[in-house]
């Protein structure tokens, strides 16, 4: 008569299961984090342009990532870069920068389509876990140069991370400093601190002009809004708030959509010289043509803003 035996052998061993919970604790812990390196092509690419050199063309434009769908977001893309070619942009900075699957990494898709420099740094997921990400972006016509970077405090929760991207750009009359960011959408409180932990690390790491932009989803008669329009220049202050709107646009394939709150900024602050403004002016602020009907760029609005360093 045979004896039954007992297995030695457990589906899933104790080591196996220890394994397992490692490795799922490695991915909660990296599926979403800043990155930790700038990534980009900085110098070779300094581009002739139309406009008189001492003229210094800044735009400033959340993309819209588009996760999980991501519609449109090759035509989008196709957009963006046209009309950066048309407006013979110097500076472009942009915010929801996506990696994926589909598009590879738009930064560079977008930099390569302009044949311009850039600078991007991602602020959440992490395309090696999730196969997306979406971050910051600087592309520029001139070299750049000292690129750095930071996560601003205190953070709205575990898996959100809000960044700043920052670089120096060789511009024809002189370096200026360049800033990129984008606070957050939630707690208006946390949004306050990683204000204030931005105006500090700019004033802490600039030395020269500073461009500091971005999509800081803060109205203006918020406090902290209130507080670097005190300390830095609001390019876009000065003229009517109906014309300086920014956002959303809730559907992108309509033919007409009017923005009801202003939450992105281009703020400026001097150095030894002085960033004057010669012009503002909205831009992506209308839909473009494509074969299936209208298309908007972004469910943002673009800023674009003319400047002139004087001593």
């Amino acid at each position: 008569m045979k004896r039954s035996q007992t297995s030695r052998h457990p589906i899933l061993s104790i080591g196996a299961l220890v394994a397992l919970v490692a490795l799922l604790a490695l991915w909660v812990l990296n599926v979403s984090r800043p990155g930790s390196r700038v990534e980009g092509r900085l110098d070779g690419c300094v581009a002739p342009r139309s406009a008189e050199d001492h003229v210094l063309r800044v735009i400033s434009f959340n993309m819209l990532h588009g996760i999980p769908q991501f519609t449109d977001l090759r035509e989008r893309l196709e957009i963006i870069a046209a009309e950066i070619d048309r407006l013979d942009a110097d500076i472009v900075i942009l915010q929801e920068v996506p990696w994926t699957v589909k598009t590879g990494a738009a930064a560079q898709d977008l930099a390569e389509r302009t044949g311009i420099n850039y600078a991007y740094l991602r602020s959440n997921a992490n395309r090696w876990a999730l196969l997306f990400e979406e971050g910051e972006a600087i592309l520029s016509r001139y070299p750049l140069s000292d690129p750095g970077f930071a996560e601003l405090q205190p953070r709205a929760g575990f898996f959100e991370h809000r960044v700043v991207l920052h670089v120096t750009a060789a511009t024809p009359g002189g370096d200026v400093d360049v800033y990129g960011t984008h606070l957050t959408n939630g707690d208006p409180n946390v949004n306050l601190g990683q204000a204030r932990a931005l105006a500090d690390l700019v004033e802490q790491s600039r030395s020269a002009p500073a461009v500091i932009v971005g999509d800081f989803n803060a109205r203006p008669d918020s406090p902290q809004i209130q507080a670097l329009q005190e300390r830095w220049l609001d390019a876009f202050a000065e003229i009517e708030p109906a014309d300086a709107y920014t956002c959303c646009i809730d559907d992108l394939t309509v033919e007409e959509a009017i923005p009801t709150k202003r939450i992105d900024y281009v703020f400026l602050a001097a150095g030894d010289k002085t960033l004057d403004v010669v012009a503002v002016q909205r831009v992506f602020d209308r839909p473009f043509t494509v074969p299936q009907g209208w298309q908007w760029a972004s469910d943002h609005i673009g800023l674009m803003v003319d400047l002139i360093l004087e001593p």
